[in-house]
């Protein structure tokens, strides 16, 4: 089966990839992240969803009249909603990501956007995944970027624990990866 946003999102991100999925390449990178995390080393998850991600429907303001009066046909019922703080919830079928918030390694940032005042929907996408808002020019990702910054030292027995410092899931590594860190683009991780 294909990973697809669809399946991504409804999964609850890579909370639910089970690592008997995952290609030999990456269960070795993982499994040797694993010293860096028990000495309080952290990651970055950063899903960016392209297209149909309906945040209101995601992470949902089930606490607002205004969203029940507003989206009367498809709102998530305030019944259906896993809640989070008593005033945001999250979709249902969002379930395997609350042990995260409850542990809290997940944090949820709504209704984030650009500055820029563009109606352009794909320069909108392309300011969001280079980090320079209304600069067309950037060549590379802020995610790329801030791995420039913050070199690994997250080292075992004297070598680096990875080739590689960021995995994206699907066919090519995203704009926001664009740089000199490397990074990897894996389409499947069903082989």
């Amino acid at each position: 089966m294909a990973v697809t946003r669809r399946v991504f999102l409804r999964g609850g991100a890579m909370a639910v990839v089970g690592t008997a999925m995952v290609p030999g390449l990456l269960t070795r990178a993982v499994l040797a992240q694993t010293e860096g995390l028990r000495r309080g080393g952290k990651r970055l998850v950063v899903v960016f969803q392209r297209g149909a991600a309906d945040g209101l429907n995601i992470v949902v303001p089930y606490r607002e009249a205004s969203y029940y009066a507003m989206r009367s046909s498809i709102a998530v019922q305030p019944n259906e909603v896993l809640d989070l703080d008593g005033f945001f919830g999250l979709h249902p079928a969002m379930s395997s990501l609350k042990p995260f918030w409850d542990a809290r390694e997940l944090a949820i940032v709504h209704a984030c956007g650009s500055p820029d005042p563009t109606r352009s929907h794909f320069d909108a996408q392309d300011y969001m995944e280079s980090g320079t808002p209304g600069v067309k020019a950037t060549t590379d990702g802020w995610l790329n970027r801030a791995l420039a910054a913050a070199p690994s030292r997250e080292l075992v027995r004297g070598e680096p624990v990875s080739a590689f410092r960021a995995i994206s899931l699907g066919e090519t590594v995203p704009r926001t990866l664009a740089g000199p860190v490397p990074a990897v683009a894996v389409g499947r991780v069903d082989c």
